[in-house]
């Protein structure tokens, strides 16, 4: 089901896309006095076909919605002779200036089309993340720099920071063009705000993504809380050998304190095939249960296994901010993030062209479909 999901949105997208694209040659081309004859989303067997208006245009919907075409008057069909009355409205008897506007007019619907969905997107009200810093990994430049968890991002390059998130496009670009990056923090504790200088020249950019920038940045955001609580138990696993149960809490390992889902996990990952004694609350009772975590080998070597998942809680309010954007700022924010998705993903081609990039970073059509 999840295959053809991702199968039908892959198509849908793909046919939307097309369709503005062609849309846009068809547009121009008829105000241009260009005479059409065809405009078909798809390729192949005609599913629907209609024939409209002065010019008897043909407009189909084909069998294989990956592509589409406009077929004009005289377009480079030699087994298709123009009329000599009807030349002045043959794509090839065009002047360049003409042609030129017809051939740009598919990629710059795709633009603008992009700019509306982009202002769509940022119009209604959103409750994204506060600018606060989660735990902020030692070894990445902010944690170097001293940032810590509950500190608060207030600006990068003098760009206001009003969630998280907001300006990760372009952070991303200026990672990728070598420029440093600027940022403002209010200390968790005192309040104090400072600047902090990231050098981003110095980053290893060959296997660069989003990710990547987190956890070498270390702009990683609060995280839900994440309790020893099961919320599910893998059938015939280690947990489920040893008798645990959904909604089962788990409090201590061999008589020592558990202090959180991640403490959790790094002693059943360092103890591989041995026995444990676990301490769980069931309800209102109080139980020791052993179990014996599976081995499983990773490039670490042998780790511990359970076979279990916990009870994520959800953001609290106070987490969030609430962002409403009037007209003007959604077409502002659109119009920023088509152009710096356009330039990201340009200079990511290039750097990729030029081996700086590893080519990994290219997504073939079912990671796509899936995206």
């Amino acid at each position: 089901m999840s295959f053809l999901y991702s199968l039908i949105g892959f198509l849908i997208a793909i046919g939307v896309l097309v369709a503005v694209h062609e849309f846009g040659h068809f547009w121009v081309a008829r105000k241009l006095g260009v005479k059409v004859l065809r405009f078909s989303i798809g390729f192949g067997k005609p599913l629907w076909r209609k024939v409209h208006g002065e010019d008897r245009t043909e407009y189909v919907i084909a069998a294989i919605p990956l592509g589409g075409y406009v077929k004009m008057l005289g377009e480079n069909d030699p087994d298709a002779p123009v009329a000599p009355e009807e030349r002045h409205r043959a794509f090839d008897y065009q002047p360049i200036w003409k042609r030129s506007l017809i051939v740009a007019a598919g990629p710059g619907i795709n633009f603008l089309f992009a700019l509306i969905l982009f202002v769509v997107l940022a119009l209604p009200s959103e409750s994204p993340l506060k600018p606060v810093f989660g735990p902020v990994a030692s070894e990445s430049i902010l944690g170097q720099q001293g940032a810590k968890a509950g500190d608060t991002l207030i600006s990068v390059n003098d760009r206001t920071v009003d969630y998280f998130g907001q300006h990760d496009l372009y952070i991303f670009n200026q990672v990728l063009k070598g420029q440093n990056l600027r940022l403002q923090i209010s200390d968790a504790e005192s309040g104090a705000i400072r600047s902090v200088e990231l050098d981003v020249g110095e980053i290893p950019i060959y296997n660069i993504n989003p990710s990547f920038l987190v956890r070498t940045l270390g702009l990683s955001p609060e995280r839900p809380e994440i309790t020893t609580e099961l919320e599910r138990v893998v059938p015939d696993s280690a947990a489920f050998e040893a008798g645990l149960l959904v909604g089962d809490t788990i409090t201590e390992v061999d008589g020592e304190a558990v202090l959180g889902w991640f403490d959790l996990v790094k002693k059943i990952a360092g103890a591989p095939e041995q026995d444990l004694a676990l301490t769980v609350l069931r309800g209102d009772s109080k139980l020791r249960i052993s179990a014996r975590p599976a081995a499983i080998e990773s490039e670490q070597g042998a780790v511990g296994q359970l076979g279990v998942s916990p009870v994520v809680l959800p953001y609290r309010d106070d987490q969030r901010v609430v962002v409403d954007r009037g007209f003007y700022e959604a077409l502002t924010h659109g119009a920023e993030q088509t152009w710096l998705m356009s330039v990201v993903t340009l200079r990511m081609l290039w750097k990729m062209v030029t081996l700086q990039v590893s080519h990994k970073n290219i997504s073939g059509p079912i990671t796509i479909a899936d995206f």
